[in-house]
């Protein structure tokens, strides 16, 4: 959820909460006031009565009105002062209805009695209920501004934020500087705006000195193993030389010579690694594989190995270098991994390349395959390979998987992002 969606949400309810707590202690406020002013008009009633009986003697002429009622009842002792609210029959309607009521003792005469002076509330709930239905109205145009409010104004003042959040998306190492949200007037977009923009520019401080690094150091090692296999070369041909000191010079050739191929791999996994192959073609994947089948086509033969092919029109957006480089590596595997006398499979078409060979299990974690490093020890190999490989795939967006079952390796490649 995003953090404006939270807010709005957040922010509405308790905009909600608020205002009907707020309407509900209003209402009651009202209430209290209306129902006051009415006890007020009753006291103001109860006093004329006194004054009456107090200079007349007699009581005043029992009345009801729609509005007003005054009744007299008799009593055998003095009744306490109280107001009620009471429902009282009403001649007009011939109906009961809601009535704020006085009761009040008078004397007159030597006998008591019980006076009741009663007003009608319906004029009071009335009033009461339209002064609800204003401010449910008042309410409700409040949440309305205060979402629209949200919806535009607050979408206005993240715009740096999300500016800058997509600039770092959109970061990568190849690219220029970061470009983020510009000129805002909130301290903390500024903050964010700056770190992010010193973070970036020491990332590419640090990628331009390990890119100066990594090419530096190849290039000074090939010299000292050039030099080395030259020599190597004058060694072996040496005719003084016994079957002992040959076989030790060849393993050093050998050795020197595994030494350069790793020291390739490495140089080439972290120019992919920095994006450094940065153009881009559109590649028929069949030709390629057609031209790589031809390359390997002695070493296919001398292993007495069968290619099944069942290949489709295939167009791949990449590197040329980096697809050759992929081909290669898979192929490779497949045979060198491979059982004298067993089949390749390939499979390509549908926005996908299979792989399969025959040979035994490898004696390690199959799910590491793809690690550096991680190789059989028989196979000859950097065990770079298919870690090369699964950079290239990781680069362009492929999605790189491995399967075995008994004798069968299966390494495929989904040209198409998984949904």
């Amino acid at each position: 959820m995003k953090l404006f969606t939270k807010y709005s949400r957040v922010n509405g309810t308790a905009a909600i909460v608020v205002l009907l707590l707020g309407g509900l202690c209003y209402y009651f406020i009202i209430r209290y006031v209306l129902i006051h002013q009415l006890d007020n008009t009753l006291k103001v009633e109860e006093a004329e009565i006194l004054d009456h009986v107090h200079t007349q003697g007699t009581l005043p002429a029992p009345s009801h009105y729609r509005d007003q009622q005054v009744a007299f009842t008799p009593s055998e002792k003095w009744v306490a002062r109280r107001f009620l609210d009471a429902r009282l029959y009403s001649a007009e309607g011939g109906r009961r209805r809601p009535f704020r009521e006085l009761v009040f003792p008078v004397e007159v005469g030597g006998r008591y009695y019980e006076t009741s002076v009663a007003k009608s509330e319906e004029d009071t709930k009335e009033l009461l209920g339209l002064i609800v239905l204003i401010t449910l109205g008042v309410i409700g145009l409040l949440l309305l501004i205060v979402l629209l409010i949200n919806r535009f104004l607050l979408r206005k003042i993240w715009r740096p934020f999300y500016h800058t959040l997509g600039a770092l998306k959109q970061f990568n190492l190849s690219s220029k500087p970061l470009t983020t949200g510009g000129h805002t007037a909130i301290d903390e977009f500024r903050d964010l705006d700056e770190a992010a923009g010193q973070m970036t520019a020491k990332i590419l401080k640090d990628y331009e000195i390990l890119k100066d690094f990594a090419d530096n150091a190849s290039h000074e090692m090939q010299t000292p193993l050039a030099i080395i296999n030259s020599k190597l070369d004058l060694l072996i041909q040496n005719r003084s030389l016994d079957e002992r000191q040959t076989r030790m010079l060849q393993d050093m050739y050998d050795a020197v010579g595994r030494l350069r191929q790793l020291n390739q791999s490495l140089l080439l996994l972290t120019k992919i690694e920095n994006n450094q192959f940065s153009q881009w073609d559109h590649l028929s994947l069949g030709t390629l594989l057609d031209r790589k089948l031809i390359q390997f086509d002695e070493l296919v033969v001398s292993r007495g190995l069968r290619v099944i092919r069942e290949t489709a029109e295939q167009t791949v957006t990449m590197n040329s270098y980096l697809a050759d480089i992929l081909l290669n590596n898979l192929l490779s595997n497949a045979i060198r991994h491979n059982r004298e006398g067993g089949a390749i499979e390939i499979f390509l078409g549908g926005g996908r390349l299979v792989i399969a060979n025959n040979g035994p299990a490898f004696p390690f974690d199959p799910s590491t395959v793809f690690d550096r490093f991680v190789k059989n020890s028989h196979s000859g190999g950097t065990g770079l390979g298919l870690a090369i490989a699964r950079q290239i795939c990781d680069n362009y967006g492929f999605r790189l998987s491995y399967r075995q079952e008994e004798d069968r390796h299966t390494v495929t490649i989904d040209f198409k992002p998984a949904v």
